[in-house]
């Protein structure tokens, strides 16, 4: 339990510095205009990588321990799917 909550935190903080640039400029151009801030917009894309890790960390810890990842060719294929549709 402790180590998902340690990848899941992890895995936040570095989306949200892989959108935090996105956002300031954002702040920065939009200035001039009286329009909201797009927060759903950059939720979506906080998620996008969120997402990516937490399904890629499971099979990085696999390789890193020594197992091999054809263990189980279902999941393989079910991970690698939906790394594709997040990329």
């Amino acid at each position: 339990m402790k180590n998902t909550l340690v990848n899941l935190g992890s895995s936040a903080v570095i989306s949200l510095i892989v959108v935090l640039p996105f956002m300031i400029l954002e702040v920065v151009n939009r200035r001039a205009y009286k329009e909201g801030f797009p927060s759903s917009l950059f939720v979506i894309l906080w998620l996008l990588p969120l997402a990516f890790m937490l399904i890629l960390m499971p099979m990085v810890r696999q390789v890193r321990a020594g197992n091999s990842l054809m263990a189980n060719p279902i999941s393989l294929l079910l991970r690698v799917a939906l790394l594709t549709l997040i990329a």
